[in-house]
């Protein structure tokens, strides 16, 4: 009562409206755009989150990973990038070393072997040929290759993801807010652009650093090289932003 009246039409359009879409506001963000976070009651620099397990704002967030019982974030993702390339390097070598005593199992020279051992009164199978595994020996070469084999498989998906990412300068949480910004961008009949986009090898960079690749994905203790902005050359490199905030401090007044 009191209240201006809906006609019955118009309250029917207004509830067959598909609700608005929750756009997040780092979403709606300009590449080098600070904010403030209200969790950690800091300012909150581009393309960082606020990470609810760690309690900390993480710069460059990815994903919280239990197996590094940490947040990937800037400083360490490139440690877990090569994580998943050595666990799937390793699986890759296991795969292959059981693969033909695996395949041996239930061939002739699995069963010659058993009769030759026999047939020389050995009481127990001996090894008398190459990659044929004893009976006792089946279920753990069944075990270790079908792990080798599905968990080498897991991990190079999500390597090969993590290096789609790495090449397209996205975090996982970025890879899905750019899905959504394409559908708004598409929707509008405009074509939306990863402003965070140098090119795949100053992507690669903006990562590993500018050293050859072997040498770049060997562990070591080397912090990034580059921010994590659209910046490209010198003046994209931390030692440079170092000096100038340095020599800018240098220059001010004294108190």
């Amino acid at each position: 009562q009191g209240g201006e009246s809906v006609p019955p039409r118009q309250q029917q359009r207004r509830q067959q409206q598909p609700p608005k879409p929750f756009v997040p506001r780092w979403m709606l963000m300009g590449p080098q755009e600070w904010a403030f976070c209200p969790y950690s009651k800091q300012p909150k620099p581009p393309r960082a989150h606020y990470d609810h397990v760690t309690k900390i704002l993480v710069l460059n967030m990815d994903h919280y990973c239990p197996w590094m019982f940490n947040t990937v974030g800037y400083f360490n993702y490139r440690y877990f990038v090569n994580f998943l390339l050595y666990v799937a390097v390793g699986m890759l070598y296991g795969a292959i070393m059981s693969y033909r005593p695996f395949r041996n199992m239930e061939t002739k020279l699995f069963r010659d072997q058993m009769k030759t051992s026999r047939s020389k009164g050995l009481k127990v199978v001996d090894h008398l040929f190459s990659k044929v595994p004893l009976p006792s020996e089946r279920t753990q070469i069944s075990f270790t290759f079908m792990l080798c084999i599905s968990v080498g498989i897991a991990v190079l998906c999500l390597l090969s993801f993590h290096i789609y990412l790495i090449l397209t300068a996205q975090t996982t949480i970025e890879f899905h807010g750019n899905i959504s910004k394409r559908r708004m961008a598409r929707k509008r009949g405009i074509q939306w652009i990863n402003p965070y986009d140098l090119g795949w090898k100053k992507n690669w960079q903006q990562v590993y650093g500018s050293k050859p690749f072997f040498r770049s994905i060997l562990a070591s203790g080397r912090e990034p090289e580059f921010l994590p902005v659209p910046i490209a050359g010198e003046l994209g490199r931390r030692s440079h932003a170092k000096k100038e905030l340095k020599s800018s401090s240098n220059r001010l007044p004294p108190v």
